[in-house]
């Protein structure tokens, strides 16, 4: 039997949630992993810092995800999307705890969003090749 146009895109958008979700978990293991030693390096304020490093890096990776169900093949469009709003959410954050928030440098803050950053991105990117591996093969079979 055959899917139907209405059936594929069902299963394209509880994809986009599972990935979205399968980030956010993953960010939250990956914060209660960190906040051990976060706890040792600064004591509450790198719980502060860490904790502010999961939602500027985390964010953005599930706007990226959730958008790659929108956009849907048009890779250029994604890759530009994605540099653009996860660097834009981490540089605004960045700039902001710098210049606006005392006593928050590199053991309290900036040690843990260069961790997130790199994790969410691995996160992302793998989550994305998924979704244009499944995407491809699904094409083949039809």
């Amino acid at each position: 039997m055959s899917s139907t146009t209405e059936d594929k895109g069902n299963q394209k958008h509880k994809s986009v949630f599972a990935n979205v979700l399968r980030l956010l978990v993953a960010s939250l293991i990956f914060t209660l992993v960190l906040a051990g030693p976060a706890w040792l390096v600064a004591e509450s304020e790198g719980l502060i810092g860490l904790a502010a490093a999961a939602v500027l890096c985390t964010l953005p990776g599930c706007l990226v995800v959730a958008f790659k169900g929108l956009v849907g093949d048009s890779q250029a469009t994604l890759v530009l999307a994605a540099g653009g709003l996860r660097m834009f959410f981490v540089l605004l954050g960045a700039l902001t705890a710098k210049f606006v928030v005392t006593g928050y440098g590199l053991n309290e803050f900036f040690i843990w969003l260069i961790l997130f950053y790199l994790f969410t991105l691995a996160l992302e990117t793998r989550s994305l090749l998924s979704v244009k591996g499944s995407s491809e093969a699904s094409t083949e079979t039809d």
